[in-house]
C-alpha cells in the first residue's frame, strides 16, 4: 500500500447560519427592553434584580434541547451575565426548528438503518446484474474481442467460466465505449481521459466521489446559497431532520477541509475498495462464496454510505444524549463548572466515511505503512497510525474539544471494523442467495 495521509481527514462543526437568536424567552426580551436605560445608568442594578427574579426554565428552547420538564428555580449562585447566557442560546439555537420538528433519535436511527440496508441490497442486485451481463456478453462474442483482450483468456479451458480479472477487463472496455458513445472524448482532454482509464477501479470511483464533493463545495461558494446549503447540507442534531445525515457526508464548505479529505479518500478509500474485490475476500474466508464478481464498486459504495451515516448518527446521538443535557444543566445553574459547555453546532464532512475506510484497510493489510501528510518521509505502521488517530479522537470526546467532530470520527472507524467482520460476509451470502434465485427463475 502506498503512503497515505492518515490525519488529514476531519469532520468539522459548521459556524454558518444566522446568529440572531429568535428563541429568547419573552420575559427576558421584555426585561431587557424595559430596563435597558436603567442598566446603562446603574449597572449594579442588574445584579440586584437578577438575584431576586425567577426565570422560567421551561421555555421553548429548553424543551427542544432535552424535552426535560423542570421546576422554576432562582439563579442565585451564578454571576448575572446576560451576555454569556445569550451567547449559549444563540450558539445552540436552531433557526429552522418548528413545532413539527423536534430533536429526536428514533427517526434518524430508522433513516440510518433503512438507507444502509437499501444500499446493501442495491449493491447485491447491481453486482449480480453486472456480472451476469458481462458473462453473457463473453459467451455471445467469444471470437469478436480485440487481440489484447483475447490474450487474457489464454490458458483457460473454457470461455464459459471467466475469472474476476477477465470480467473487470471487460468493464474497462465498456468504460471506453461509454466515453466514445456520449462524446466525452470531445469534452475532456485526451490525456485526462487516458489517465482516468488507466487508473485502478478503486481510484476511479474515488475520483467520482471527489467530483461530487467538489460540485457541492462549489455551491457553498455562492453567497446567496449559503443559507440553503446550511439547511440541507449540514446536519444539526436539533433540527429534527434525518436526510442531512447523508447529505452532510458529501459537504465541505472550505477548500482546506475538502482538499485534506479528498486526498485521504483517494489514498485510503482506493485501498479499501481493493480489499473488497472478490479474490481478496475469498482468500481470507474459510468457505468462500464461489461465484464470479465483475466489480466491487457497488459493494464499496454501500460501505461508504454506511460508514458516513454511522459517523453522522453517532455524533447526532451523542449531542442529544450527552451534550444537550449538559447545556440544560449549566443554564439552570446546576452545573458545578462555571465554564459553559460546548454548544451544539451543525457538522459536515466526509471524514467519518474515510475513517471507516482507514480501519478496514488496517484490518485487511496489517503490514502496510502510511505516513502523515505533514511528515511524508516518516513511515508508520498502519495499525499504530489508526490506534493513534482513534486515541486522539477519544481524548477529544472526553476533553470536550470543539473544533473537530471527534465522535463522528470514532463512529466512522467503528463502522469500518463492523463491516470487515460482519457485513462483508453477509454481502457474499446475499449475493449467492440472489444468484441462485435468479438461476432457478431462469430455468423455470
Amino acid at each position: 500500500m502506498r503512503p497515505s495521509c492518515v490525519f488529514s481527514s476531519c469532520r468539522l462543526f459548521s459556524h454558518h447560519g444566522p446568529t440572531k437568536s429568535t428563541g429568547l424567552p419573552s420575559r427576558i426580551r421584555t426585561f431587557r427592553q424595559t430596563h435597558h436605560t436603567t442598566f446603562q445608568k446603574h449597572p449594579s442594578s442588574l445584579e440586584n434584580i437578577c438575584c431576586i427574579r425567577n426565570f422560567s426554565s421551561t421555555s421553548r428552547i429548553l424543551a427542544q434541547l432535552g424535552r426535560i420538564n423542570v421546576k422554576k428555580i432562582p439563579i442565585t449562585d451564578r454571576e448575572s451575565n446576560f451576555a454569556l447566557n445569550e451567547n449559549i442560546l444563540q450558539e445552540t439555537h436552531n433557526p429552522h426548528l418548528t413545532s413539527d420538528r423536534k430533536p429526536v433519535i428514533l427517526k434518524p436511527f430508522i433513516f440510518f438503518v433503512g438507507v444502509s440496508a437499501l444500499g446493501l441490497s442495491l449493491a447485491v442486485v447491481q453486482t449480480n446484474r453486472d456480472t451476469k451481463q458481462k458473462i453473457d456478453h463473453i459467451r455471445q462474442h467469444q471470437g469478436t474481442f480485440p487481440g489484447w483482450f483475447s490474450k487474457t483468456f489464454a490458458g483457460h479451458a473454457s470461455y464459459l467460466d471467466p475469472s474476476d480479472a477477465q470480467l473487470q477487463q471487460l468493464r474497462k472496455v465498456a468504460k471506453v465505449n461509454f466515453i466514445r458513445e456520449y462524446g466525452l472524448n470531445h469534452i475532456f482532454p485526451r490525456q485526462l481521459l487516458a489517465w482516468y482509464i488507466n487508473l485502478g477501479e478503486g481510484k476511479q470511483i474515488c475520483c467520482v466521489l471527489a467530483l461530487i464533493n467538489l460540485q457541492i463545495f462549489a455551491l457553498w461558494q455562492m453567497p446567496r446559497l449559503v443559507t440553503s446549503m446550511t439547511h440541507r447540507f449540514t446536519h444539526f442534531p436539533l433540527s429534527g431532520k434525518s436526510y442531512t445525515l447523508l447529505t452532510s457526508t458529501f459537504s465541505h464548505s472550505s477548500a482546506l477541509h475538502l482538499g485534506f479529505n479528498m486526498l485521504a479518500l483517494y489514498s485510503i478509500g482506493s485501498t479499501a475498495h481493493d480489499f473488497l474485490t472478490h479474490r481478496l475476500r475469498a482468500a481470507r474466508d474459510v468457505d468462500p462464496v464461489l461465484i464470479p464478481e465483475s466489480t466491487p464498486t457497488y459493494h464499496f459504495l454501500a460501505f461508504y454510505v454506511f460508514a458516513g451515516l454511522a459517523a453522522a448518527f453517532g455524533s447526532h446521538a451523542y449531542s442529544l444524549l450527552v451534550r444537550a443535557p449538559r447545556l440544560v444543566k449549566w443554564r439552570q445553574g446546576l452545573s458545578k463548572s462555571s465554564t459553559p459547555p460546548s454548544p451544539i453546532l451543525p457538522s459536515l464532512g466526509a471524514s467519518g466515511a474515510i475513517y471507516g475506510c482507514l480501519t478496514m484497510t488496517a484490518l485487511a493489510f496489517p503490514e502496510a505503512h502510511v505516513s502523515l501528510i505533514f511528515l511524508p518521509w516518516i513511515p508508520l505502521k498502519i495499525g499504530n497510525a489508526v490506534f493513534g488517530a482513534m486515541l486522539f479522537d477519544l481524548i477529544g470526546v472526553i476533553r470536550n474539544w470543539r473544533y473537530f467532530d471527534h465522535m463522528a470520527h470514532l463512529c466512522g472507524g467503528l463502522a469500518g471494523i463492523f463491516w470487515y467482520f460482519f457485513v462483508d460476509k453477509w454481502f457474499d451470502i446475499l449475493r449467492l442467495e440472489a444468484w441462485n434465485r435468479y438461476d432457478e427463475k431462469k430455468e423455470a
